[in-house]
């Protein structure tokens, strides 16, 4: 599967990739990592989707699986990279997508929404919270 087909097969359908607490951003991610990166394993488990950046050396499995980029500034994530935000005010979690797009001033990417659990639905984000990307390792 592509992210194309990805994207058109999710869109609008909640991911609970692991059966726990309803459709969050992670699951998307995780059903992402298995349908078109073919990880038959996972990256460990996170309290938070910014802990896959903050803690990508101590996690020995995603390493194995993922090359961690910081975000710079300067360069920006490729499509189909997996978009990792900071947490905020009223996110301690972070988040997490898949890039579709990249702009001027932000990305367009796919994600799930775990506060509203309103489904899989591509939105546009500005740069401000992105602390990098995960990319597949070849």
């Amino acid at each position: 599967m592509d992210l194309k087909e990805f994207v058109n097969k999710y869109k609008g359908i909640k991911v609970d990739f692991d059966g726990m607490y309803g459709a969050q951003c992670v699951d998307l991610a995780r059903q992402y990592f298995k349908d078109v990166w073919g990880f038959t394993k996972q990256p460990e488990g996170v309290e938070g989707a910014k802990d896959f950046y903050f803690n990508h050396d101590k996690r020995p499995i995603q390493k194995t699986l993922c090359d961690c980029v910081p975000f710079s500034g300067e360069e920006k994530p490729p499509v189909g990279a997996v978009v990792l935000f900071d947490k905020s005010a009223a996110n301690k979690y972070g988040h997490v997508g898949i890039c579709l797009a990249v702009y001027e001033d932000g990305i367009e990417i796919f994600e799930q929404d775990g506060f509203k659990l309103d489904g899989a639905k591509i939105t546009k984000w500005k740069f401000d919270r992105l602390v990098g990307w995960l990319v597949k390792k070849e």
